[in-house]
């Protein structure tokens, strides 16, 4: 049996001179300016960081260590530091056993590492775990990145971070997740659309999700999912308070991410932020005439968060979630327009004051 069928197998079962030169010179001195006064709005809230405030973090790389793991006791050893991850890794993730199994010590040996065994001696999977070495050799860049972006985080909230972050193999299951004190990524989610594997992953995962499976996307995802789970406040569950709830994490982001790709913030390629900017002013007005920005009917309003290949209602060159896009740009109008620092914006509950600057383009 090849590896193609073997991965199929595997996973079905489991954006004059001197006047015309003066003339030019005037031209480069307006746009300059205009340049200078765009960059000033933006960097109000812009945040410095030197190298005594960098904290460098160092990956676990667990699914290294799982997979060069010489034994199933050796790797539910390893899998032991680690109990929060272990339980939905085993139980959810592998889909080997319950949670159960691994809180019983009478079914460890009989049951548990038997599993693992037959896990890490898998052909299959000694050939996915090769894979991600050979995409992921070295984990530093993203090390250093996500340092910044925790640095930046503590310099604007004075509070300092207290993660780690570690690698694993996820099965196909989770991009990124908070357990053990550990922000955890799943490479396995980040081997490239176009990777052998996974084009050959079973339909019960989507197109559109394999589309986005690209590591150019791990640092944003990394920070999406601490923000929502550090700082994010609702403040409301009418459609304008769920938008300007997320546009505040997406703002925060835009701070301490300053050198991330814009489209990579919100999982986007560049068309889908171009189809955005070019259709701000269609989608607000879809709004407005459908009289839904005080509507808390979720089978109204989800379509704006929702994933998927677009957002429903708007086309299939729509990307998904416009409505957290959309609150981004609400947000970032009222930092421009009211010179308020980053913790003031997002301390601010006033739904109304938030949008009253918003001006879409």
């Amino acid at each position: 049996m090849d590896i193609s069928t073997n991965i199929k197998y595997f996973y079905a079962t489991n954006f004059t001179f001197v006047i015309r030169f003066m003339k030019t010179i005037k031209k480069i001195i307006l746009f300059s300016v205009l340049i200078s006064i765009f960059q000033c709005n933006n960097d109000k809230n812009k945040i410095d960081i030197d190298d005594t405030q960098l904290k460098k973090l160092k990956a676990i790389r667990l699914e290294q260590q799982i997979i060069n793991s010489s034994s199933g006791k050796i790797a539910h050893d390893t899998l032991s530091y680690y109990p929060e991850l272990y339980q939905d890794f085993y139980s959810r993730m592998l889909r080997i056993g319950s949670t159960e199994d691994l809180l019983d010590s009478s079914k460890i040996n009989s049951k548990v590492i038997p599993s693992l065994n037959s896990f890490i001696s898998d052909s299959t999977m000694k050939f996915i775990f090769k894979a991600i070495e050979q995409e992921f050799p070295s984990f530093d860049y993203y090390e250093t990145e996500i340092s910044k972006g925790f640095a930046r985080f503590q310099i604007l909230f004075k509070k300092e971070n207290k993660k780690n972050i570690g690698t694993f193999y996820s099965n196909f299951n989770a991009t990124v997740i908070e357990s053990d004190k550990t922000i955890w990524i799943g490479l396995d989610m980040y081997l490239g659309k176009d990777h052998p594997i996974t084009k050959q992953l079973p339909p019960s995962l989507p197109q559109y999700y394999k589309d986005k499976m690209d590591k150019k996307f791990i640092i944003s995802d990394v920070f999406f999912g601490y923000l929502m789970s550090s700082i994010y406040n609702p403040m409301g569950d009418e459609l304008l308070a769920k938008m300007l709830s997320y546009g505040k994490i997406a703002y925060v982001m835009n701070l301490i991410l300053p050198n991330e790709d814009e489209g990579n913030k919100f999982r986007y390629s560049k068309e889908e932020i171009n189809w955005c900017n070019n259709n701000e002013e269609y989608i607000w007005k879809y709004i407005i005439d459908n009289k839904l920005l005080f509507e808390k009917d979720l089978s109204k309003i989800s379509l704006f968060f929702s994933d998927g290949p677009f957002t429903k209602n708007f086309g299939p060159n729509s990307p998904s979630g416009i409505g957290i896009w959309m609150g981004y740009q609400m947000i970032l109008d009222y930092a421009k327009k009211t010179n308020k620092s980053t913790i003031e914006i997002i301390n601010e509950k006033d739904i109304q004051k938030l949008l009253s600057t918003y001006e879409p383009n």
